[in-house]
């Protein structure tokens, strides 16, 4: 909610790629839409326990962490808002096999379905987004379910079990569009706890590449943090130099 005021006070718009699950107003545990659950046990290590243990049921009323339906009804109106997905329960898609993938993902698309939201944009969970043997594994699954965007780190290949061989770097250029999947590749991450050192950095790189032919996308977390201070200052740099 903290986000999305600020976003209103600047007027900046934002995708969200949320978890699926948090498109609900309520349920009664797993399954949802027949998904699976993740069958790597990788995804078990990191989280601690499997994801679904604390998925029992409920409602936004007595679990608002994991239900933000009611909330999605109504912000969905707003312009600045495209509202995205970011797997079902944050699985991490590419130590996945692809039946799973699609279900994850179509688990997703189902659940923003009852908000009214059609998904066009996604996000994968723990920034996974090619596997190092089958690279175009999840964008088939996204073109499978009708995805058209994704936002990725511009390269990521996760290894075998237990994740490993992971590469992650950022980059400002063009979309590029591949199997219709257009790719926006991530330039940084902002965070509610980013230093204000950070902050210059970042914007010291949009206004050095004001005049050329790239994108800078901006990744955050900042649903984790309560703090909304350096969007506020992000915001209002990019209003003050003139970027939409």
């Amino acid at each position: 909610m903290n986000i999305l005021e600020a976003c209103k006070r600047h007027g900046q718009k934002a995708t969200f790629c949320i978890v699926g699950h948090l498109y609900l107003k309520s349920c009664r545990g797993f399954p949802h839409f027949h998904e699976q659950k993740p069958q790597d046990a990788w995804y078990t290590k990191v989280i601690g326990k499997d994801w679904y243990f604390w998925d029992t049921g409920g409602d936004y009323r007595s679990h608002p962490g994991l239900y933000l339906g009611d909330v999605i009804r109504k912000e969905k109106k707003n312009r600045l808002f495209d509202f995205g997905l970011h797997a079902f329960s944050h699985e991490a898609l590419t130590l996945e096999s692809e039946k799973s993938i699609h279900s994850f993902v179509r688990a997703g698309v189902a659940a923003a379905k009852q908000c009214g939201v059609k998904i066009t944009s996604f996000a994968c969970p723990f920034e996974m987004t090619e596997d190092a043997q089958d690279p175009e594994k999840v964008a088939r699954v996204l073109a499978r379910n009708k995805i058209s965007t994704l936002f990725q780190s511009h390269l990521r290949h996760a290894g075998i079990s237990p994740g490993d061989s992971l590469k992650k770097r950022y980059a400002l250029q063009k979309p590029v569009t591949k199997g219709n999947v257009k790719r926006i590749y991530l330039s940084e991450y902002v965070e509610g706890t980013s230093s204000r050192k950070h902050l210059k950095k970042i914007m010291g790189e949009i206004l050095a590449h004001r005049q050329k032919d790239a994108v800078y996308c901006l990744g955050t977390h900042d649903f984790t943090h309560k703090n909304t201070k350096n969007l506020d200052i992000l915001f209002t740099f990019l209003k003050e130099e003139g970027f939409s």
